[in-house]
């Protein structure tokens, strides 16, 4: 259970307005100054809060033009994780109050609530049941043929997931999974963005020693879009089916480094417009890497269709709905333990998107060249106490001369939790 699950605090993959706070540091370490710190042992559940304060550069992403602002935040957060035979409960909220400085139309609350069930029978079968919901302030400036707007615009997101396996006598074993995925805008200036996914696959996987798995599972995918085009003065729909075989593999080959990885073969067919088919092969690949007792770098490397991108966890994401933009996407973090109470983080991220949209006999190209990078700093002041401050830079260079941007934030935050 993520007992110091940080508050809202920065432009979370150039999609969020979170914040963190250089004055509320001050007055949470004055209230929490003469607390000791926990030593009992930690029961399933925790609840706390964070203050924070966040100065963004150029709030609506805009191209030459000055648009800074400040952002605080008010964060309550709770969670738990409680085991019962063999089954595991397990789950995390947070609600954040945002207030801007200048820009006070765009005062908002957001909130993420996720959870689950690991579960287990007698014999040989296990799974999981998880799911998410998640409402905040969306992205400005995010291309994808959607110009830039200047006001207030929510956006909700649904996941839910379920997952089974079969366990055989053997090192072999049979998975099935089954899954939702919704998003929803505010404005109607994003309506061709919003989407209702529903995916299903079911893998057979090899365990050949304990470092080494390997699987092979056919994908289904079926997307809706419900506000993809507007004819007439009325919304017209849009759907899309995939179907992906996907060859993963986990190794460990040692214990400072593990590797993920998917290669995919694909084809997608789109019921409205032409040139949005896609066919041809993605993937994604992860290493984790523990140089050193006190050291722990990610890198990630994805190549996949934009809706797919999106939600793939970079610190950039671009809000792609359409299957035909192809994106490849890198990262890398990493974290240096300074000492017992001091953590350092950096991290970069480069995503470069290109499209093609036909329409008459006609093809227009286009691309998309988004970068970020990040430093932060941690200071754990008990084990429910904990300081952080950050730094970070997002740019875009784009074909279509609207969509260039370049913003910069830095902030800091303080939170509590009580378990």
């Amino acid at each position: 259970m993520q007992k110091n699950k940080e508050p809202i605090t920065m432009l979370n993959n150039s999609k969020r307005l979170r914040s963190g706070g250089l004055c509320a540091c001050g007055a949470l370490a004055g209230l929490l100054g003469g607390l000791p710190s926990a030593s009992a042992e930690p029961n399933p559940y925790y609840f706390g809060g964070g203050l924070g304060l966040t100065h963004v550069s150029n709030i609506f992403r805009q191209a030459a033009t000055t648009n800074g602002d400040r952002v605080a935040t008010a964060s309550l957060l709770a969670g738990l994780d409680q085991r019962f035979g063999r089954e595991r409960l397990f789950g995390d909220a947070s609600l954040q109050s945002n207030r801007y400085q200048r820009n006070d139309n765009l005062n908002n609350r957001s909130y993420t609530v996720s959870g689950g069930l690991d579960w287990a029978t007698l014999e040989r079968i296990s799974g999981t049941f998880s799911g998410s919901r998640s409402q905040a302030l969306a992205s400005y400036n995010v291309g994808n043929g959607v110009a830039p707007i200047f006001k207030k615009n929510v956006e909700d997101n649904t996941t839910l997931d379920a997952m089974a396996r079969l366990g055989l006598v053997t090192r072999w074993s049979l998975q099935a999974g089954a899954g939702y995925r919704s998003r929803k805008f505010s404005a109607d200036e994003y309506a061709s963005l919003e989407i209702r996914q529903r995916r299903l696959n079911v893998g057979l996987f090899y365990q050949p020693s304990s470092d080494l798995r390997l699987g092979i599972s056919p994908r289904r995918t079926q997307d809706k879009y419900p506000r993809y085009t507007l004819v007439g003065g009325a919304y017209q729909s849009s759907e899309a089916r995939r179907n992906d075989i996907d060859l993963t593999a986990h190794w460990e080959p040692s214990g400072a480094s593990s590797f993920d990885a998917r290669l995919s073969a694909g084809k997608s067919t789109h019921t409205g417009g032409v040139g949005r088919d896609f066919s041809g092969g993605t993937g994604q690949f992860s290493w984790k890497w523990q140089p050193a007792a006190r050291w722990v770098i990610t890198t990630a490397i994805s190549r996949d269709t934009g809706l797919e991108t999106s939600f793939f966890n970079t610190s950039i994401g671009n809000l792609s709905a359409d299957q035909n933009r192809l994106t490849t996407a890198l990262q890398i973090s990493g974290n240096y333990e300074l000492s017992s109470k001091i953590v350092l983080s950096a991290g970069a991220s480069r995503a470069n998107s290109d499209r093609r949209d036909e329409f008459l006999d006609r093809s227009t190209d286009g691309h998309d060249r988004d970068s970020a990078y990040n430093l932060g700093a941690r200071y754990q002041y008990s084990r429910g106490v904990q300081f952080s401050c950050q730094i970070s830079h997002q740019a875009r260079d784009s074909s279509t001369p609207q969509y260039v941007y370049t913003a910069n934030s830095y902030g800091c935050n303080g939170q509590m939790t009580i378990n």
